[in-house]
């Protein structure tokens, strides 16, 4: 664990701050643009996701399961990061054609609701090039146990471009278009330096050694490829389904509303995609030399921690809503379900640790495709029935509901698969802690300031959650690095 513990700690400084930078983006951004211009980045974003998911033609996931396989530095991997950039550009030439295709639908479809997203429908397979070979270096680098400097990039690098960008326009430097062509320019940037770090690591190998892949290997790529291009498009599709499903039926505002607001609940995450980003390598590893009551360790570990932070996040949402609320403006105002209810989601899915992954990098990995697609059926059709009865908030529940079902799913089949059952005392111990921190925020007189209020209520509400944790003891891994740094800062 001494390397995820490692790796972890600076994957989750940098999204913290990130995630901060990102608050301070949200909130300005608000203030600064129209719904209809938030909904356009928005929008572009989602399509973004969506489309290079399909474009990396499943490569990431065999980057992360196979990479073993080929782990050599002194002969250069093997020349894998040759396949890497093969299979990368045949995918984005692809989903170049299908996105010609799909052009004069996509622009019919968005003409009346959102003209702005056609306006810069342009910057759509740029920004989906960039996207894929970040991935691509990433996941790379991840296998190669340098997992930092893609969430640095990602997490803090670029949303410090961005907020430099958003200055310009608050200046009137620069109009809205410029300030896209620049949000779109810092959105490639981390893609470019992911790229020097392989030079500078020595990591750059693309001379593919002969006869290495063997037949059975490259049989297991191909399979594990077509099985990842099925789960990560259907996850792909899981993940921005919503804000194109809110675009479909209410329009790119309505959109923007959705975005924003459901980026206050998306911030409860971080932790937990900071742990995939390495623990997919070990996991992997881990599977390799069938070293399973080690990945059952892993696995139970990620569930106590991962609800531990959850929770604390979650009970700190909840006693700040209507804070929150009074930060953003009032046109936001249809947005407070759909923090609340994105934000009980996500706790089930930190709940849930490392779950995904551990079915991901299994021998059973084609079950993890057949879950997601079943999932994406149900979202579908879960959105459609709910956004016109609901409004954004509807999309909210669809979500959430995939979120539960998802992880419900996962969960029960490591169970009867490998025996995984990660839960325990502290569990509840967790679950009851969260009940009683909760509550004297429902009693605490709104103070004369609202900054004022947000830190006092925080203050009491993460206090006791702290205090009854280090008590309870229901955080044994938590409370280690809490207690040593206790140690630190009373010397």
């Amino acid at each position: 664990m001494g390397i995820i513990e490692k790796q972890v700690t600076r994957n989750v400084i940098y999204s913290y701050l990130g995630a901060g930078l990102g608050f301070i983006t949200v909130l300005w951004t608000a203030h600064l643009f129209t719904t209809a211009e938030t909904g356009v980045t928005a929008l572009l974003v989602t399509y973004t996701g969506l489309f290079a998911q399909f474009a990396n033609l499943g490569f990431t996931s065999v980057t992360i399961r196979l990479f073993p396989y080929f782990r050599n530095k002194d002969k250069g991997h093997h020349g894998f990061l040759f396949y890497a950039i093969i299979v990368s550009l045949i995918g984005i030439f692809l989903c170049w054609l299908v996105f010609l295709f799909l052009k004069p639908n996509i622009i019919e479809s968005n003409k009346e609701k959102s003209e702005l997203f056609v306006t810069y429908l342009y910057y759509l397979m740029p920004l989906i090039f960039f996207t894929v070979f970040f991935n691509i270096f990433d996941s790379y680098l991840r296998a190669t146990y340098s997992s930092v400097i893609g969430a640095f990039t990602k997490e803090f690098l670029q949303k410090i471009l961005i907020i430099f960008m958003m200055v310009l326009y608050f200046l009137k430097l620069i109009d809205f278009s410029m300030f896209l062509l620049g949000y779109v320019a810092s959105t490639c940037l981390p893609t470019l330096m992911l790229l020097y770090f392989i030079f500078r690591q020595k990591e750059w190998h693309i001379k593919p050694v002969r006869g290495f892949v063997s037949k059975e290997l490259r049989k297991e790529m191909v399979k594990l490829s077509m099985y990842s291009i099925l789960a990560g498009g259907a996850g792909a599709i899981i993940l921005n389904i919503d804000a194109i499903m809110v675009n479909k039926f209410l329009g790119e505002a309505e959109t923007g509303i959705y975005r924003i607001t459901g980026y206050f609940a998306i911030a409860m995450v971080i932790p937990s995609r900071s742990l995939y980003r390495i623990s997919s390598s070990i996991v992997a590893e881990k599977f390799k030399t069938n070293e399973i009551k080690e990945i059952h360790k892993m696995y139970a570990q990620s569930c106590n921690t991962l609800l531990a932070v959850g929770a604390l996040l979650f009970i700190g949402i909840i006693a700040n809503i209507d804070n929150i609320m009074h930060l953003i403006p009032g046109t936001f105002a249809s947005g407070k379900y759909v923090i609340l209810i994105l934000s009980a989601g996500f706790l089930v899915e930190m709940g849930t640790g490392i779950n995904q992954v551990i079915l991901a990098n299994s021998p059973y990995y084609r079950y993890d495709a057949y879950f997601v697609v079943a999932i994406v059926c149900a979202t579908v059709a879960a959105n459609y029935i709910l956004i016109p009865m609901y409004g954004i908030t509807g999309s909210a529940i669809a979500t959430t509901l995939t979120l539960i079902t998802g992880n419900a799913m996962r969960f029960g089949f490591l169970f009867i698969k490998y025996k995984m059952q990660p839960y325990n005392i502290n569990t509840f111990k967790l679950i009851l802690i969260a009940a009683i921190a909760i509550l004297p925020s429902f009693f605490i007189p709104f103070m004369f300031n609202l900054y004022v209020d947000i830190a006092i209520r925080s203050s009491i509400v993460g206090g006791i959650y702290l205090l009854l944790i280090l008590k309870t003891e229901a955080t044994p891994e938590l409370n280690k690095k809490i207690r040593k740094n206790l140690k630190r800062f009373s010397k």
